[in-house]
């Protein structure tokens, strides 16, 4: 086996780059694990022992690919910006992102849509990270006084695979109306992005990065 710093397998992570980079710009069930060897530039046999399937490489690949697509959106840990700009600033940053042309959507919403067998792996970590995500969007909706923050969290979630997909598919930005949408529901529940705050801003948890599962 062959380890760098602090005893990280190399090739491992060599393979785990490849998948990452070719699952989401090719898919995932377009991407056989024959180009997978070839791009990480190891062999079948050394793949194989690291992931004994493709399924346990998607399994370890969903993970990296969501943590850093929520490194990419969500607001920095120690964001001082009032709860409700927060929120705003997700739906902000996320349309920024979704204009670059090597944008390919949510990696989750894009395996699930890939993998239709409710019982692979794989939807359980789909399913969490969604639930995380509904859980970060309730803490900032609670911390920024709305009515229902439970309530606005999920018209958040759906509004946000909503944009996703439409970039995803559109293979286009995302309009601004998503965001005069966000703001709209936020007034609903009585909170002004705008209007902002002197008082320390909560600081809910971002969401936790999502664990690798066994395929």
């Amino acid at each position: 086996m062959t380890t760098g710093a602090k005893g990280v397998d190399q090739v491992r992570e060599r393979v785990l780059e490849a998948a990452c980079e070719l699952f989401t710009r090719r898919g995932i069930n377009s991407t056989g694990v024959d180009l997978v060897s070839e791009v990480a530039g190891v062999s079948k046999r050394s793949l194989y022992q690291r992931f004994p399937s493709k399924d346990h490489l998607i399994a370890a690949y969903l993970p990296r690919a969501t943590d850093r697509f929520l490194e990419a959106v969500l607001p920095p840990e120690g964001d001082t910006t009032p709860p409700a700009g927060r929120l705003v600033a997700v739906f902000d940053t996320a349309r920024r992102a979704s204009a670059d042309p090597d944008f390919r959507g949510c990696p989750v919403l894009n395996a699930a849509a890939e993998l239709l067998d409710p019982e692979h792996p794989v939807r359980g970590v789909a399913l969490g990270y969604k639930q995380r995500m509904e859980a970060y969007f309730t803490e900032l909706a609670a911390a920024a006084g709305a009515a229902d923050a439970a309530l606005l969290a999920e018209q958040l979630v759906v509004v946000f695979d909503g944009a996703m997909a439409y970039a995803a598919v559109r293979q286009t930005a995302f309009p601004e109306s998503v965001c005069r949408t966000v703001r709209t529901l936020l007034a609903a529940q009585g909170l002004e992005p705008a209007a902002g705050t002197t008082e320390e801003p909560a600081k809910p948890h971002r969401p936790e990065k999502v664990a690798a599962v066994s395929a």
